[in-house]
């Protein structure tokens, strides 16, 4: 029986240490996995020297993309995301969603990395429901980052008047100008409006 041997200096005084590796997947959590370190006496040598991680470090890889996958899949029902719908907006064939979440099928890279998207940018399956028309998007893109903006601003707050604020909406924004007019007479503050209604033709 051959011996094992280093690929380094091909000596077979060689030391096998375990250690712990973090493995994560977005949306997916992550997992502590054992792997091997082979070292060698003779020369210092480390590594995986007769591959016995990577069908390791793959099965973990392949288990939490799953994960992912279910966990996704499940936010969108928490949220009231019909299946079918989200299979009608992507042109993707009926029931694949459930299959996906049943482990009946498994999900492509590309399939995980597209679920991956509409769980960050939900509005995305609005720019595909039409027809990923570029007008239609940008307006959709405004819109939705103006529905996280919104809330965080506080119009009351002395600086954000100061500074100048805006406010948009996908139909118009509403850019509020203000300035401060020094007179020889008097100092009057002076406030000033603008609208700016883009073309929704």
């Amino acid at each position: 029986m051959n011996k094992q041997r280093c690929p380094a200096c091909g000596s077979i005084d060689i030391i096998d240490e375990k250690k712990s590796i973090l493995i994560k997947e977005p949306f997916g959590g992550q997992n502590n996995i054992e792997i091997h370190e082979n070292i060698c006496s003779l020369c210092g040598s480390r590594g995986d020297f007769f591959n016995q991680n990577e069908p390791l470090i793959d099965e973990t890889i392949k288990k939490l993309k799953q994960k992912s996958i279910e966990n996704i899949l499940n936010y969108f029902i928490d949220s009231k995301m019909s299946m079918s719908s989200i299979e009608r907006a992507l042109e993707i064939p009926q029931r694949t969603l459930t299959k996906w979440k049943n482990r009946t099928n498994v999900p492509s890279s590309a399939g995980i990395a597209l679920m991956r998207f509409i769980k960050l940018f939900p509005w995305l399956l609005e720019v595909a429901e039409n027809k990923y028309d570029y007008s239609e998007a940008q307006k959709i893109h405004i819109n939705a980052a103006i529905q996280k903006l919104l809330p965080k601003i506080d119009f009351c707050k002395e600086d954000f008047v100061e500074a100048g604020g805006m406010v948009v909406t996908s139909e118009s924004a509403l850019l509020y100008n203000y300035y401060e007019k020094k007179d020889i007479n008097s100092q009057e503050k002076i406030y000033n409006e603008v609208t700016l209604v883009t073309n929704t033709e």
